[in-house]
């Protein structure tokens, strides 16, 4: 690949070319915030709470003279919710399913999770992303590779990191792999002709599209209302 896609974090909140919303899935306590918190902060999370329902966190990169703004829903794992999750999580382009490698529940909880986003995502699947978090806690862990590789073959899992919210391990390299791969999927084809209408973009219609006009967003988190 001769194209140079690196990915250079934005410190100050810029006019964005694209918006992409993602969201984060898992049981409580597998570093979901955690994860996201190392990656937009740069540092270890300290004290960090389980999510209730959701949080909403965004940060801003540039790849190839685009600046794109990556809307971040951080869902809680809490089984009362979710139903209600869905209303937040859905028309995210990429979803993150996260599990702790020291928790085998959280791992066998992961066909719920596909279950639910398979069930939401009738008309196609989001780009689908798995986290093994936790890495750090080796002596404690519960999920053998043998386990998660044959969980990836079973469920057609292209995308699988293993991270460490606790030492940051593979944070910054997951968001910024993750991101090129976007970038090239699904913008890059389209830049050409991706200003004229929301329809130009006609792969990802529902999920990715050119900044608009603030009227044309929602109040509560910039993400475009279809």
């Amino acid at each position: 690949m001769d194209k140079n896609y690196q990915v250079i974090n934005l410190k100050e909140k810029v006019a964005a070319d694209y918006q992409i919303k993602a969201a984060f899935l898992g049981n409580s306590g597998v570093g979901k915030t955690s994860i996201i918190k190392y990656e937009i902060e740069n540092q270890v999370p300290i004290g960090v709470q389980p999510t209730s329902i959701f949080q909403y966190f965004s940060k801003d990169c540039l790849i190839c003279d685009k600046i794109i703004h990556l809307q971040i829903w951080d869902m809680g794992g809490d089984s009362t919710y979710e139903k209600l999750l869905t209303n937040f999580y859905s028309a995210s382009l990429c979803i993150f399913v996260v599990f702790a490698l020291d928790d085998k529940d959280s791992f066998e909880d992961l066909d719920k999770w596909l279950n639910n986003i398979r069930n939401d995502y009738q008309s196609g699947l989001p780009f689908l992303i798995i986290i093994g978090n936790k890495k750090d806690n080796i002596s404690n862990r519960q999920v053998t590779e043998e386990e998660i590789e044959d969980f990836k073959i079973k469920n057609n899992i292209d995308y699988y990191y293993e991270t460490s919210a606790k030492s940051g391990e593979s944070i910054h390299e997951l968001f910024e792999d993750i991101l090129k791969k976007i970038y090239i999927k699904f913008i890059e084809p389209n830049i050409s002709d991706a200003y004229s209408t929301k329809s130009s973009v006609s792969t990802t219609q529902s999920y990715l599209n050119p900044c608009v006009s603030e009227s044309d967003k929602c109040k509560v988190c910039d993400c475009i209302i279809f």
